[in-house]
């Protein structure tokens, strides 16, 4: 009889494993843009001098390969975007199956922008300073100018993939507030942190004054939210009994 029961909790503990699993996964991966993002942007963003093509387009073109390494490290985030998105719907999908596919969805079309947007704009960028025959029909003057559009066309890239990423969070915090099988502080952080993505994207757009102060605030309500969270999953994880009696209420897939 003993065998028999210690067989049964060992059989249960084994069927719980992917769901650790998975939650310590997202845990770090989030914690994986935590790193890329900060350090590719930083490094990408201190090439440019504003207001000054020429300076902006001498300095990429003598730091090439630093410049390609902070693009790459951008292009890797937006691929982890997608993973992540993918493994938050399952985590909170016992909470709502519409609202956290909604969620996934406009973390995926964040991913996409940032792609279509940021990644691309760095490449035209390479392409620019490639030295490539045909750009002989621009002046140096012009080409700099082109370089230095494309610098300031990412910052607008990131205020519109901002818009994806603030309801992605916003979403996430509800599901997370509402789960039951994670504590309630990460999901009112979480919501806080799309507050502040929204107020930046659109604040910035109608008053680019306001800009600096704007992304102050994204800092102040964006790490600590998705820093709590993403410590959370890979510390703590999903308190898996709650999640399987939730998924079981809602008669949601198993994993």
């Amino acid at each position: 009889m003993l065998t028999r029961t210690r067989d049964q909790h060992t059989a249960t503990k084994n069927r719980r494993t992917p769901l650790k699993r998975l939650a310590r996964t997202a845990g770090l991966l989030y914690i994986a843009i935590f790193i890329l993002y900060p350090v590719a942007t930083i490094v990408r963003s201190s090439f440019v001098a504003p207001g000054d093509a020429a300076t902006t387009a001498a300095n990429i073109e003598a730091n090439e390969s630093l410049f390609r390494m902070a693009l790459a490290g951008e292009a890797t985030v937006f691929l982890i975007e997608i993973v992540l998105a993918a493994i938050l719907y399952v985590l909170l999908r016992p909470v709502s199956r519409s609202l956290s596919l909604s969620a996934s969805f406009a973390r995926v079309a964040e991913g996409v922008v940032m792609a279509a947007g940021t990644v691309v704009m760095g490449a035209f960028t390479l392409v620019a300073v490639s030295g490539a025959g045909y750009l002989a029909a621009f002046s140096p003057e012009q080409r700099d100018a082109l370089i230095m559009f494309f610098q300031d066309a990412n910052e607008y890239i990131v205020l519109i993939w901002g818009f994806f990423f603030a309801l992605s969070l916003v979403l996430t915090g509800w599901l997370v507030y509402r789960s039951g099988f994670f504590p309630k502080v990460p999901g009112v952080l979480l919501t806080l942190a799309g507050v502040g993505y929204v107020a930046q994207s659109f604040g910035t757009i109608v008053a680019p004054g306001a800009a600096e102060m704007l992304t102050t605030l994204v800092f102040a309500l964006a790490i600590p939210g998705e820093l709590v969270f993403a410590l959370w999953l890979v510390t703590k994880g999903v308190d898996e009994e709650k999640w399987r009696s939730r998924a079981a209420t809602t008669k949601e897939a198993q994993l």
